[in-house]
């Protein structure tokens, strides 16, 4: 994994373009951090208009698939395009356009297992200023961007022994926020897989470029680091699969319109 000054990929387009010559490119984009900036709270997050035309645009020429930790309704309420793929709940959720016949939910966790947790997690965390509990359909999130720095141990910890406590459940960690996925293998980066295959999409014929900001995002770069384009947004304090990097909202906007028109 590099763990030095990635190249910016705004500079490498052309020589991308050549890369995929004879392929067709799939777009797999997360969304918080990535498609939109951070907010204090996930509700307040919002795709600028720049970015959601350039989505619309490359949509009409590749595979465009928003990959993220939202819920499937969330994220569709946030992205707002019925041309695109949505690998949701860190990609437990999958659907497609209307007419793909694409709408699955892949290795979830027991009826009534993330409730619980979430149940537990509020009794934990009541008296703690800040912490924001997200019950989604697949996962659980718990986000402290808004806790005061001395007290976010405190949801870790209690994070960390939800997990311990509902086995069918693993704990990860994103920026500043907790998660509780079903426990198991499945990631972001088995997601796109997955959704690549049931399109009869393969390395012969498809060039993917993933982008993305966080920890998690690492899954997808790892799954098409041999034959595709992994592209940090932002420059992180840690080793990452990326081989290229976008600055900020504005670059990724570039990027998008740039490549999405080839």
């Amino acid at each position: 994994m590099s763990e030095h000054r990635l190249p910016p990929a705004l500079e490498y387009v052309p020589q991308i373009t050549e890369w995929a010559a004879g392929r067709r490119l799939a777009f797999f984009l997360d969304l918080d951090g990535t498609l939109a900036p951070f907010a204090p709270r996930p509700e307040l997050v919002h795709l600028s208009a720049r970015v959601r035309d350039a989505l619309v645009r490359a949509a009409r020429r590749h595979l465009v698939c928003v990959v993220s930790g939202r819920s499937l309704a969330d994220l569709k309420d946030k992205v707002c395009i019925d041309t695109i793929y949505y690998a949701a709940d860190h990609g437990h959720r999958i659907a497609g356009p209307p007419a793909s016949g694409i709408d699955v939910e892949i290795e979830g966790a027991k009826e009534g297992t993330m409730l619980a947790a979430a149940t537990e997690l509020e009794r934990r965390l009541q008296h703690v200023a800040g912490v924001v509990i997200e019950v989604k359909e697949v996962t659980l999130s718990v986000h402290y961007r808004l806790v005061a720095e001395e007290e976010r141990p405190l949801v870790r910890r209690a994070v960390a022994d939800a997990a311990r406590a509902f086995p069918d459940l693993r704990p990860t960690e994103g920026k500043l926020v907790c998660e509780l996925r079903p426990a198991g293998t499945w990631n972001k980066g088995r997601a796109i897989l997955w959704l690549l295959e049931r399109l009869g999409r393969g390395k012969s014929d498809t060039y993917p470029i993933c982008l993305g900001d966080d920890v998690t995002d690492e899954d997808m770069f790892r799954a098409v680091a041999d034959w595709g384009i992994p592209v940090i947004v932002g420059d992180p304090a840690r080793p990452t699969r990326a081989r290229y990097r976008l600055g900020d909202g504005d670059e990724v906007a570039a990027f998008l319109e740039w490549l999405g028109s080839c």
